[in-house]
């Protein structure tokens, strides 16, 4: 790995014994900005550009960035160098962990604490697409939180992005159509592994995974295939008109303990026909996602009000915001790091 502390270009510091964070992309190390006064603390991402290929993704991750990265709940780029077999990205460095960590931590969340992530990730996901980025691998691991504002996240790792054209009136221009299986697993929306696919759907299911997850406390599905039989499930019910959510808590012998808003938001999200899902702009004018929930009712005096949903509290047990303590379903699948992969072209 050479010494632990590196200089590049003489602006940047970077701590190779300092690593915060890995993909199947590229390793990210804790590093100073020392042209900021004070200097800065900074996130460099380390990638090899060996091969042909390898050089070729780190350019268009750079490309995109430099695109987008001033959308504020996307991450900061503050500059870039290509030294020998590396190429680096340094970024914001958002210090609240992942969000991942976030769900790992409470188990799961209620609505109105998953309420403000993930209407930042709609806004920022939103406006990428306005300007012709799709992401393409948006998880958990891949929002980022920050110490200083409890509600604000930071999208990472562009890696996948693609970058399509634009109308004159800036809206995306129809029939631009991908054929490669890149992703993650349990986020990969299903068309990425069987057809030509619009990926700005991909983005919208990916979300509507986190979303489902985040108020669970479990994945849907292991993966969107028919391999998965969690998956071929919900298929044969959505095809007669059952939602989504009320099809997975059905595989448990559960009722779907969403509020009606939000059931309604993540059926429109996890539709199998993409052509049927809601595009982003839907999300985003969405009355889930444009208005936090009502608060927890905890009071005797309202408990026969109806109730607002907690997490899988509702059939758990538990008090506070946060979600639930107890356990997801037995044979439910857990939440677990997943890495992403560059697919072959179908």
């Amino acid at each position: 790995m050479g010494e632990p502390l590196v200089e590049i270009e003489g602006r940047w510091q970077v701590r190779l014994n300092r690593e915060i964070g890995s993909g199947g992309f590229g390793a990210v190390f804790r590093a100073k900005d020392n042209h900021g006064t004070p200097p800065c603390d900074s996130a460099a991402k380390r990638v090899s550009v060996v091969e042909k290929a390898d050089r070729e993704a780190y350019i268009s991750e750079l490309e995109v960035l430099k695109k987008v990265h001033d959308i504020s709940s996307v991450i900061g780029l503050q500059g870039s160098a290509e030294i020998g077999d590396h190429g680096w990205m340094f970024l914001e460095m958002a210090t609240g962990g992942e969000l991942f960590d976030r769900l790992i931590d409470s188990h799961s969340l209620s609505e109105r604490a998953a309420w403000p992530y993930v209407s930042a990730l709609v806004g920022a996901v939103k406006e990428c697409h306005a300007r012709g980025v799709v992401h393409r691998d948006i998880k958990l691991e891949n929002v980022m939180l920050c110490a200083e504002d409890a509600h604000a996240v930071r999208l990472i790792d562009f890696g996948l992005a693609v970058q399509l054209k634009l109308n004159e009136d800036g809206t995306v221009a129809p029939d631009q159509l991908l054929t490669d299986s890149a992703g993650t697993q349990a986020y990969r929306a299903p068309e990425v592994t069987t057809a030509g696919y619009d990926p700005t759907k991909v983005d919208v299911w990916a979300i509507g995974i986190v979303l489902f997850s985040l108020v669970a406390g479990f994945f849907p599905i292991q993966e969107a295939r028919v391999e998965d039989w969690r998956f071929k499930r919900i298929a044969q019910e959505q095809s007669k008109g059952v939602s989504a959510c009320d099809a997975v808590f059905r595989m448990y012998k559960r009722q779907c303990p969403f509020s009606a808003p939000l059931r309604d938001l993540i059926d429109g999200m996890l539709r199998i026909d993409s052509s049927k899902r809601l595009s982003i702009e839907e999300v985003a004018t969405h009355a889930w996602v444009r208005a936090p929930p009502l608060p927890v009712i905890v009071d005797d005096a309202a408990r026969s009000e109806k109730p607002q949903y907690r997490g899988l509290s509702a059939f758990a047990g538990t008090n506070g915001d946060d979600g639930y303590a107890g356990s997801p379903p037995e044979d439910a699948i857990r939440i677990c790091r997943q890495k992403a992969k560059r697919g072959s072209t179908l």
